[in-house]
C-alpha cells in the first residue's frame, strides 16, 4: 500500500512546480477578496483533489493497471491506494492553506470571521472536496478518466446552477446558526458518503476487465 502511494506522489512530482506557481498566483488574487481565507483555502483543497484525477491520467498513459495486476497486488488495494491518496492530498492541502490563511487574516482581518468560523469553513471546504472525490472516483473506475471529464463538468456546474435557481425563485438563505449546525454534521456525512463511494469503486473495479 505504501508503495502504491509512493508511486502516485512520485509521478506527480513535476506537477509540484505548477501547483507552487498557482499557489502564489491565487494568493495574490485572494488578497482582493472580501474573505481571502475561504477563497484561498477552497482553491487549494479542490486543486489537491483534482491532482488525484491527474494521477489516473498518468496511470492510463503508462498502462499501469495491466502492469499492477500482473504483480501480487489486489484490485481492492489499488482502489484503496487511490482513496487514501485523495485523503492525504486534501488533508495536507487543508492544513497548509489553513495555516497560510490564518497568517493572512492576522494582517487583513475579516469582520465576524474569527477562528471558530475559520475552522468551520475549512471543515466545509474539505468535506466538499471529498464529496466531489467520492462522486468522481467510482465514475473514473467505471468509465476511465477521459470519459469522466464530462461528469466532472456536470458535477461542478450543478451546485452553481442550483444556487442560481434558488436565488431566482426567491428562496431565502438559511440563518448563520442553521449553517453552523449543518457544518458540524457535514464531516460525518462526508465520511459515510466516502466509505460508500469506496465500496462501490471496489465492486466496480473488481468486476472490470482490464
Amino acid at each position: 500500500m505504501i508503495g502504491l502511494l509512493y508511486k502516485d506522489f512520485y509521478t506527480l512530482r513535476q506537477y509540484g512546480k505548477t501547483m507552487l506557481l498557482m499557489l502564489i498566483l491565487f494568493s495574490v488574487i485572494s488578497a482582493g477578496m472580501d474573505n481571502p481565507a475561504t477563497f484561498f483555502e477552497g482553491f487549494i483543497i479542490l486543486m489537491s483533489m483534482m491532482m488525484t484525477i491527474t494521477s489516473f491520467s498518468y496511470d492510463a498513459l503508462a498502462k499501469w493497471d495491466r502492469y499492477a495486476l500482473s504483480m501480487p497486488i489486489t484490485r481492492k488495494e489499488i482502489v484503496t491506494g487511490k482513496y487514501l491518496f485523495c485523503i492525504l492530498l486534501c488533508s495536507a492541502a487543508a492544513i497548509l492553506s489553513f495555516l497560510i490563511s490564518t497568517v493572512v487574516l492576522q494582517f487583513a482581518p475579516v469582520e465576524g470571521f474569527g477562528m471558530t468560523a475559520h475552522l468551520y469553513a475549512t471543515a466545509a471546504i474539505i468535506s466538499a472536496a471529498l464529496f466531489f472525490g467520492g462522486l468522481l472516483l467510482p465514475l473514473i473506475f467505471q468509465f476511465g478518466v477521459e470519459k469522466s471529464r464530462i461528469f466532472l463538468l456536470a458535477i461542478f456546474a450543478a451546485p452553481t446552477a442550483a444556487v442560481i435557481a434558488l436565488d431566482k425563485i426567491g428562496l431565502s438563505m438559511p440563518s448563520d446558526s442553521a449553517l453552523f449546525s449543518f457544518v458540524k454534521l457535514l464531516p460525518f456525512g462526508m465520511i459515510l458518503f466516502y466509505l460508500l463511494s469506496y465500496f462501490l469503486s471496489v465492486r466496480i473495479y473488481s468486476s472490470k476487465e482490464i
